[in-house]
């Protein structure tokens, strides 16, 4: 439990009566008494207030729980009885007046009625209310914005979060709030009887969670829970989050009694930890470890239960979070949290309280000023930082709307009545807070269920309007985008920062709980267009890099929306002549290819043995002297043996397959070479490495190639060789050995000839059409999908029913012959799988999508097949080596002239991998290809890395928002820099 701070009150001047004789009381003490403030002398931190007076609160009515807050002209012109009334309801009534954990706060002045006088001007001024209107609306404000919980737990009971009024910060201390609609006589008697378990609550009988039940409409909030009253529900699971830099969970449980029903009765259980075997649980009925607490082993088998434990699992059994689809369907008793905070990961539904919904400034806004490029249009003319304190209210224009959840937003309309009210507003700028007005209209539309106001846009000036009581300068807001973008920039740490310098002003920052929404809500309409292309590659890149980074959020967090390309629906093209090829090589004999293999890798294990004697002979050593053992081990009579049979078969099964490859293969892999130690020279044995490697042979020779080989067979003369770039193991070969072209041409037609024979085992006869129109593709919303591409959609990724990886998840631990370097889970068991993103040479991103799980190849390839009109020329992906065969195989008409390779900084991974899919060996032949920077996306997804522990622990729709702004930030600072 906090310890008790202490409490500050504002002194009320003592009436007394005028005919009080003059010996009833000292007069010295009733000077003292009428005193301000009196000193203790015992403990001088604490000031007493003097209150001579009982307060006798005024009866109100509840009309429809709906009146507006009293425009401020109004309350200056004169006080009446529904002001002071009004005011009576927001709980500002006498008593100590404390400010912790749901209290007033200080400087709040209290209301003194007696009850049977009339009320008169001295019961509140027009500046007191003007400014306990404005602590209300400003905790409304961040009730919707979500740094302020309230969880719905049964019927009319709620969980609420203290509220420390005087720092305007929720305290994370949770309360029990009941309700009562009490019917009393006459139509207009309905009052509303509301109770709080919060120390104000308890102390005063009134309290701000109290005041907002009062003036707001509660049933907003119930309406979005699914749990029911019953007499089975004992125990609600209401709140569970994970602690930022941190893999705990707090979970909060609210018991109810047996013996007692109401909502004092009711206990509050706390588990921070791992799993319900560990961590910490406290109860607020137990306050102290010897007493016997029956609601802590209640709560930790419901919470075993939500996250389908045993209840004997293991102590160290990891946890992650909530089986949120096992919640769902369990229906009834689901909890839900009433907030918009992104640290909760178990609501059920995406409503929020208080109708949560986008900000007042809804148009369009510029980027920061120093990311605008020349292709930005101007929206309209961008004013200086806002960073003084406005003179007058902030007017509403027509292009005021309300931020109601409609199709169409109200507008401002200067007909309707009321026309126009001022209210308080707070405007946060780089240099500090200013207290500000603002004009207001009441919407038509949702006013009466959620109190929302119709605002100005306020763009013009350089402010964004989040809820007609916060206002952020657009200054402010970029410089955290900025931040973030630039180096790993938290909220927590930018909120330090803006804290540290509001320090020397008289105001206070806003809570990173309210800065998050706000700046979420800020970007969602930031203009940030066409920044997702390069200037130089255009629209469609010849050369894209693909590559997945670990920037990933909590799996517990995955909403329905999301929607990577790898999805399939009901529109999805049907494929069912699609089925697997085996065989795909271009010699089909596994064990021959095995064996060529072997016999270069022992030729090159006795060139390293023959380096090794000849090292000991350059030192010095007499060449007769012995050579120990350990340092050459000479090979075995058996092993030569072997060695010799290995090259009989190969040359024999050589022989039948293709003669010409036979004798080439004998002259520097046959048994000379073997006796002589002669090694093959580098592009013989890259030639040999890949007519027996285990890739297809569409990897050696794509479609474009194959035609040019085919043209150059018809005519084989070394000045046409360039028609072999396409292939360069084949042309680097004839370029540095002329005199070999002629015994190599029936080594060529041999691999022309396997190349059509396999292209047409995959060709399906069904070609790829769009099928989704523009219109569909404009309404698919990236914030909710989590796929974001420059590309518009052009169809839903088909579906392959025959093939048996498409129907079943590969396993990320295949080995044997093929490649080593097979896909490997993105990120941890308990996050997302990452996201997959698209770069051009120049380190410009083309777009990304949201992976929530490890797929790889499926990613890539559906994110091609989807968004690209053409297959790129050229495809460079760490795992481009499976990434080839597994689109060719399903679309092999529209991949055919596609050269996958894999960029030069993880080729070293890929030992079992030929030349053939390594960009090096293309560059080589190729001077077109040199400007090639394969480590482009390497670069760029290193960047993202600034943003993982921020992305950790934020919901899909913030790491949605969060990742597209950082990259087009990234794109912009690239553009400007290389001015593409």
């Amino acid at each position: 439990m906090a310890p008790k701070k202490s409490q500050h009150f504002v002194p009320v001047e003592a009436i007394y009566s005028s005919d009080e004789e003059a010996g009833a009381f000292p007069e010295h003490l009733l000077a003292e008494a009428k005193e301000d403030v009196w000193q203790s002398p015992v403990k001088a931190t604490k000031a007493y207030r003097i209150d001579l007076k009982p307060r006798v609160a005024a009866k109100r009515k509840r009309p429809n729980n709906t009146a507006p807050v009293q425009a401020l002209e109004d309350v200056a012109a004169g006080p009446s009885v529904q002001s002071e009334l009004w005011a009576n309801d927001l709980g500002f009534s006498g008593g100590d007046g404390g400010w912790n954990d749901g209290g007033l706060g200080e400087g709040m002045t209290a209301i003194e009625d007696s009850g049977s006088r009339a009320p008169t001007s001295e019961a509140v001024t027009p500046g007191e209310f003007e400014f306990l209107t404005e602590q209300l609306l400003y905790y409304h404000s961040v009730v919707r914005a979500g740094a302020a919980g309230i969880g719905y737990i049964e019927d009319n009971v709620f969980a609420v979060e203290g509220w420390n009024v005087h720092r305007e910060q929720a305290t994370g201390l949770w309360y029990h709030l009941e309700y009562l609609v009490v019917e009393g006589e006459g139509q207009d008697a309905e009052e509303l009887a509301v109770g709080c378990t919060c120390p104000a609550g308890l102390r005063e009988g009134y309290c701000i969670h109290i005041a907002l039940v009062k003036r707001f409409d509660v049933r907003d909030i119930r309406g979005y829970a699914q749990a029911v009253a019953s007499d089975e529900l004992t125990i609600t699971m209401f709140y569970r989050e994970r602690i930022e830099e941190s893999d705990e969970f707090l979970t909060l449980f609210s018991v109810r009694s047996h013996s007692q029903t109401g909502a004092k009765g009711r206990a509050l259980v706390k588990h921070l930890g791992n799993c319900p075997s560990t961590g910490q649980w406290t109860c607020s009925k137990s306050h102290t470890k010897k007493t016997k607490c029956a609601h802590v082993p209640a709560a930790t088998k419901v919470l075993r239960e939500a996250l389908k434990l045993p209840l004997d699992a293991p102590i160290d059994e990891t946890l992650g979070g909530l089986d949120l689809g096992a919640l769902e369907n369990g229906a009834e008793g689901a909890p839900v949290v009433a907030t918009g905070s992104e640290a909760l990961i178990i609501p059920l539904q995406k409503s929020p309280a208080m109708c949560l919904q986008g900000s007042v400034s809804y148009r369009p806004i510029l980027p920061p000023l120093s990311y605008i490029l020349p292709s930005d249009e101007t929206l309209y003319p961008r004013p200086p930082p806002f960073r003084n304190a406005p003179a007058a209210p902030f007017p509403l224009e027509l292009t005021s709307t309300c931020p109601c959840p409609l199709p169409l937003r109200s507008s401002f309309d200067p007909q309707r009545k009321p026309s126009r009210e001022v209210h308080p507003c707070r405007v946060y700028t780089v240099l500090g807070c200013y207290t500000a007005q603002i004009e207001l209209q009441p919407c038509p539309n949702c006013y009466s269920r959620g109190e929302h106001f119709i605002g100005p846009d306020l763009r013009e000036v350089g402010l964004f309007n989040y809820d007609n009581t916060t206002l952020v300068s657009h200054e402010l807001l970029d410089e955290y985008m900025v931040a973030y973008s630039s180096s790993e920039t938290p909220f927590t740490a930018f909120v330090a920062q803006m804290s540290h310098r509001y320090s020397s002003t008289t105001t206070r920052f806003m809570r990173s709980d309210l800065f998050r929404p706000v700046w979420f809500a800020y970007v969602s309409v930031q203009a940030f267009e066409k920044d997702m292309s390069c200037v130089r590659c255009g629209t469609s890149p010849e050369t894209v890099i693909w590559d997945g980074v670990t920037v990933a959020f909590d799996k517990n967090r995955l909403a329905s929306t999301l929607a990577p390309p790898t999805q399939l629906t009901s529109q999805s093209f049907r494929r069912p002549l699609v089925k697997n090829k085996p065989g795909q090589q271009l010699i089909k004999d596994a064990t021959l290819r095995k064996q060529i293999r072997a016999i270069i890798a022992t030729l090159k294990d006795r060139v390293q043995a023959t380096a090794a004697e000849d090292s000991y002979n350059d030192s010095g050593i007499p060449q007769d002297t012995a050579i120990p053992s350990e340092a050459i081990e000479a090979p075995c009579a058996d092993t030569v043996l072997s060695d010799t049979q290995r090259i009989d078969e190969v040359l024999q099964s050589l022989s039948s397959l293709c003669p010409a490859v036979c004798t080439l293969f004998m002259e520097f892999c046959g048994y000379t070479a073997y006796a002589k130690r002669r090694p093959p020279p580098p592009l013989f044995r890259s030639f040999f490495l890949q007519i027996a490697a285990e890739e297809s042979v569409l990897q050696m020779v794509n479609g474009s190639a194959l035609r040019l080989l085919q043209v150059f067979i018809e005519n084989p003369r070394h000045g046409q060789i360039t028609q072999l770039l396409g292939i360069p193991g084949i042309y680097l070969l004839l370029r540095k050995y002329p005199g070999r072209l002629h015994a190599m041409v029936p080594i060529l037609r041999w691999i022309a000839e396997r190349a059509v024979v396999v292209f047409e085992a995959v060709r399906v006869d069904s070609r790829l059409i769009p099928i989704i129109s523009d219109a569909q593709a404009s309404a698919l919303n990236w914030r909710l999908t989590g796929c974001f591409y420059s590309l518009p959609q052009l169809r839903f990724r088909p579906c392959y029913e025959n093939l048996i990886s498409d129907r079943t998840k590969v396993d990320s631990s295949r080995g044997g012959d093929t490649c080593g370097k097979y896909f490997s889970e993105y990120g941890e068991a308990t996050l997302t799988g990452g996201i997959m993103a698209a770069w051009c040479t120049h380190s410009v991103c083309y777009g990304f999508h949201c992976i929530p799980s490890s797929e790889g190849r499926n990613d890539v390839f559906s994110a091609l097949i989807t968004r690209w009109p053409v297959a790129p020329k050229r495809i460079i992906y760490d795992f481009a080596c499976a990434l080839g065969p597994y689109c060719l195989l399903r679309e092999p008409e529209f991949f055919k002239d596609t050269v996958f390779v894999i960029d030069k900084f993880h080729s070293m991974g890929h030992t079992k991998c030929s030349p053939a899919a390594f960009l090096q060996q293309y560059s080589d032949a190729d001077p077109r290809l040199i400007h090639i920077n394969s480590s482009a996306g390497e670069s760029g997804n290193s960047s993202l890395k600034r943003i993982r522990k921020s992305l950790r622990y934020m919901t899909q729709d913030h790491a949605i928002i969060y990742t597209k702004v950082f990259l087009s930030m990234w794109n912009r600072a690239r553009l400007l820099k290389k001015k593409l």
